[in-house]
């Protein structure tokens, strides 16, 4: 999950969605929500919760690149990412780490909403991005994993004014790939498989440019 919808027509849309993804730390999806629901959230469960913790991710960029979430016992998030990607419009983009909240959805599962600021490369602001996405975290603690199908991503301009939104499931297809990240701790490094490019994944359209 971790930089990279990643404005004037739907393709370049699409490849800016995608380049977002992945540099929002590539944002996991869930396609079910258990009985713990955020309602039923308290500082124990979130404390307890399985997500809490600093995780390795691989961003669906190409060539791919690892990024750095953190999700605070509070409910805090915050993804590191290289801090720029290019899109074929804009050229060069300058996007700020993905900073948001998360709240349980189940004993293993949430909702997190980051978002980041985006500018060009004469440093003029150019809009935000925000990432809606639902981790899932393994039986053993120690990765987590996005089959993509209820990412979303929302795009501002620099009047805050919606752009597109893409994603979030029912008849949208996904648009981002399949994701794993890796629980970090002391020691070596274990960096988490290469996703899929998102001309691979499913509903991608055939020769699907990667971001």
């Amino acid at each position: 999950m971790s930089h990279n919808t990643q404005h004037a027509n739907v393709a370049l849309t699409r490849r800016t969605a995608l380049s977002g993804v992945g540099m929002a730390a590539a944002a996991l999806g869930l396609s079910q929500v258990s009985a713990v629901t955020a309602q039923e959230a308290t500082p124990s469960t979130m404390a307890s919760h399985p997500i809490v913790g600093v995780w390795l991710n691989m961003n669906a960029t190409v060539p791919p690149s690892p990024s750095v979430s953190i999700y605070g016992a509070d409910g805090s998030f915050v993804s590191v990412s290289p801090v720029n990607y290019k899109d074929t419009e804009r050229g060069v983009v300058y996007a700020s780490d993905l900073i948001g909240t998360w709240e349980p959805t189940g004993p293993r599962s949430i909702h997190l909403t980051g978002i980041s600021m985006e500018s060009d490369a004469n440093a003029n602001f150019t809009g935000t991005f925000t990432l809606d996405a639902y981790p899932e975290v393994s039986a053993d603690g120690q990765t987590w994993t996005d089959d993509g199908t209820q990412v979303k991503a929302t795009l501002r301009d620099a009047t805050n004014t919606v752009v597109t939104v893409l994603g979030g499931g029912g008849d949208q297809p996904p648009i981002t790939p399949p994701v794993m990240a890796t629980r970090m701790s002391p020691g070596p490094l274990v960096f988490p498989p290469m996703p899929e490019t998102p001309g691979n994944f499913p509903g991608a359209e055939p020769g699907t440019p990667a971001p």
